[in-house]
């Protein structure tokens, strides 16, 4: 009896160990930086890949753990735009990287219109992309070139999640509780990080395929530093909008806080899941125009 006790703990450890995580953080950000490599020129995956060669053991190994991969597997761009969530994970260790946890997002007032330039002068999320794209093109090859790599792979991933730029008194969604969870999301940027994504019901190789499908179909201008605003703006813009549930505009154009709460519209999903592919989609298709240039 004991024996098969331990059998079936066994087991329900190796099934929650191997089921794929739909986090934006892992899932979103290997979709995003996959299809952005597929798309270079052969001569700039090889420069990419000659970047990643230098990505020290040990940061490959906290990449590998992040991802529930085994500590020697062969590090991709792919599961590397994971590490600046990863890192989170460990500021004893790395406290120097501390810094960067802000950069993961943008906060603003709630009676603000519009994203510009002027809403933030340092340490956030498309500040932290012209930084690390002028970082890649400028440094000499190195870990620290590489870094700038890494990190860019992720913050365009960041940009397009819509509660990425949005408003700190909530954490960006985090304290916005729904009154029934949905799936095993318990929140609203929760939500959009895992749970919008797993309602597609597609696996990384039909992602890919999906998405891929449509690449040709969108025109991407060639970076410049000043899209970024624009990117901000795009999410921002769509946070406020009634049907997205996070923001009630008053007569004064304030985003008030939703009351109690939040009870998500019965084709909520239907609605925001193709929003969500076109958001992915272009994380993509920036970041490859990003990679095009400063490679």
């Amino acid at each position: 009896m004991l024996k098969q006790l331990l059998w079936s703990f066994f087991l329900s450890g190796m099934l929650l160990c191997s089921q794929p995580s739909f986090a934006l953080a892992k899932f979103g950000h290997k979709i995003v930086c996959q299809l952005a490599f597929e798309h270079l020129p052969w001569a700039k995956q090889q420069k990419l890949t000659q970047l990643l060669h230098l990505v020290p053991k040990e940061q490959q190994t906290i990449i590998n753990h992040y991802n529930r991969l085994k500590k020697n597997t062969p590090l991709t761009f792919a599961n590397a735009c994971t590490w600046a969530d990863a890192i989170k994970k460990h500021p004893k260790r790395y406290p120097l990287f501390k810094k960067f946890n802000s950069w993961h997002y943008l906060n603003v007032t709630r009676d603000l219109a519009a994203i510009t330039k002027a809403v933030c002068k340092e340490n956030c999320l498309p500040q932290a992309i012209i930084t690390h794209q002028q970082q890649l093109k400028s440094s000499p090859i190195s870990w620290q070139s590489a870094q700038a790599l890494l990190f860019l792979g992720h913050w365009l991933g960041d940009i397009h999640q819509p509660l990425h730029v949005s408003y700190a008194s909530d954490l960006g969604g985090n304290k916005l509780n729904f009154a029934k969870q949905q799936g095993h999301c318990k929140n609203m940027h929760w939500y959009w990080d895992a749970c919008l994504i797993k309602k597609a019901k597609r696996s990384k190789k039909q992602w890919l395929a999906h998405l891929n499908a449509q690449w040709h179909k969108n025109d991407t201008p060639a970076y410049q530093a000043k899209q970024v605003w624009y990117w901000a703006n795009e999410s921002y813009q769509l946070i406020r909008t009634p049907r997205f549930q996070y923001c009630q505009l008053n007569s004064q154009n304030i985003c008030l806080r939703p009351k109690g709460k939040i009870k998500l519209n019965d084709n909520y999903a239907q609605h925001y899941l193709p929003i969500m592919e076109q958001k992915l989609l272009k994380a993509a298709q920036r970041l490859n125009r990003i990679l095009e240039l400063s490679l």
